[in-house]
């Protein structure tokens, strides 16, 4: 939901909130402003992480340990399509697991961070066996 503060030109001032399309607009006599909401995303980042090891664990969550994505590794490569929200967001901040602990051959925990910005970015996952 994308909220809408409108202030009338008229004698008394006033404003309201109003849902809209995400668009901007110009209407005669008001001054409009679009403005997103704190858990509304600006756009989408694409995390890709290469050379995973098949079987591992895969967690991607935000720093304060919400889940975003949990998965298995079938393949050695993985493509994440993740929220990215304005700047300063602490949804933005990711921490990255991958482990395969559950059959032999075993690997070390590998963690790394990361920042979701509109955009991509690749990660070589650097797995050692344990």
């Amino acid at each position: 939901m994308t909220s809408l503060v409108a202030l009338f030109d008229s004698p008394m001032m006033c404003s309201r909130d109003i849902d809209v399309p995400d668009y901007n607009a110009a209407m005669a006599g008001m001054t409009l402003s679009i403005e997103r909401l704190p858990s509304e995303s600006i756009g989408v980042f694409m995390l890709t992480l290469t050379n995973c090891v098949i079987g591992s664990a895969i967690n991607v969550e935000t720093q304060s340990g919400a889940v975003i994505e949990n998965r298995t590794a079938v393949a050695s490569t993985y493509v994440f399509a993740i929220p990215a929200y304005v700047s300063g967001n602490p949804a933005n901040s990711l921490r990255i697991k991958v482990r395969k602990g559950s059959a032999a051959p075993f690997y070390q925990p590998w963690e790394t961070q990361a920042v979701a910005t509109v955009g991509a970015q690749s990660i070589f996952v650097a797995q050692i066996p344990d």
